[in-house]
């Protein structure tokens, strides 16, 4: 599986568990306390936004895949911090992405409705999207600030020392083939449920995005060829689910807000942007049904169950 280098677990894998997980936790950590830094600065960077909500979801993924070494008691307070953090970065994420589609002049598209917008309403719908933004910025400065009273660097240490004390003398390499068939099942006892509703779609897509996040820290357990063919799937069901639901999030945006009050003539404007965002969302459905089949799906699982027992033994 092709890895980003920030984010690769390297290694033996004769190494113990707990200082492989700690290595991991800490990197992970420390990149989650820089991002939010660099989110908050008074610039707005939307590239430290998507940043932040990587660094999260990756952060939490570790926590998951050596669960059994962090006690309750410090993975439970991390855990919810994280997932807050990743919350309002993704609300401000949101917002940038629609913000830069309705800045481009080619963002109105073929439809007849888009084609009918004038310059001025979209420009003023820029604008408010600008305002939105920035207000969803507050609650991710107001968490920062919340961390440092908290004492996040001690708290890491804290986790760290927590985990390097555990006993175990298992080889992180058998640790990886013993706890990844978990994470596959779970993966799967999503993927094969009939997947009709968009927020089916939506965790079938996080489901994704988690096992990705954990083959890449048990990436010892396969060889390259499994790993590659593996990243390749996975890559694919992101890219294809997500133009499904930035879609549908995007037309669930402008439905909630043509309905408020004081919208007045951009009403129009609202309408219009929904019903494209709606048929974008349809045609990446269809798209992502088309090419998701069962035997995709079967293929998948087979190869990775089956390097696993053949490496195991």
């Amino acid at each position: 599986m092709k890895q980003s280098v920030a984010w690769a677990v390297t290694g033996s894998g004769r190494v113990r568990v707990p200082r492989v997980a700690a290595r991991t936790l800490r990197k992970r950590l420390e990149t989650v306390g820089s991002e939010l830094r660099a989110a908050c600065r008074p610039r707005h960077d939307p590239e430290r936004v998507h940043q932040l909500r990587v660094a999260t979801r990756r952060t939490l993924a570790a926590l998951t895949a050596f669960r059994e070494f962090v006690p309750a008691k410090h993975r439970i307070w991390f855990e919810k911090r994280l997932r807050r953090i990743r919350h309002a970065a993704g609300t401000t994420r949101d917002l940038d992405v629609l913000t830069s589609d309705l800045a481009r002049p080619k963002a109105a598209g073929p439809a007849k409705e888009a084609r009918t917008m004038a310059a001025r309403a979209r420009m003023r719908l820029v604008a408010m999207l600008g305002k939105r933004r920035d207000m969803s910025r507050e609650p991710i400065r107001h968490m920062r600030e919340d961390l440092v009273a908290a004492d996040w660097p001690g708290r890491v240490e804290r986790l760290i020392d927590a985990v390097l004390s555990q006993e175990s003398t298992e080889p992180f390499v058998a640790y990886a083939r013993r706890r990844f068939p978990v994470l596959l099942d779970r993966f799967f006892k999503r993927a094969d449920r009939k997947l009709e509703a968009a927020d089916e779609l939506h965790r079938l897509r996080i489901a994704g995005k988690k096992l990705r996040y954990a083959a890449e820290i048990f990436s010892v357990a396969f060889p390259a060829s499994t790993r590659t063919e593996c990243q390749d799937a996975l890559e694919r069901l992101q890219e294809t689910l997500g133009k499904f639901t930035d879609h549908a999030a995007a037309a669930d945006r402008f439905r909630r807000w043509a309905r408020e009050d004081g919208v007045g003539a951009d009403k129009m404007t609202l309408t219009a942007l929904r019903r494209l965002e709606d048929h974008r969302a349809e045609k990446a459905r269809r798209v992502f049904v088309k090419w998701w089949t069962h035997t995709r799906r079967r293929n998948l699982r087979k190869s990775l169950e089956r390097t696993l027992r053949r490496d195991s033994v």
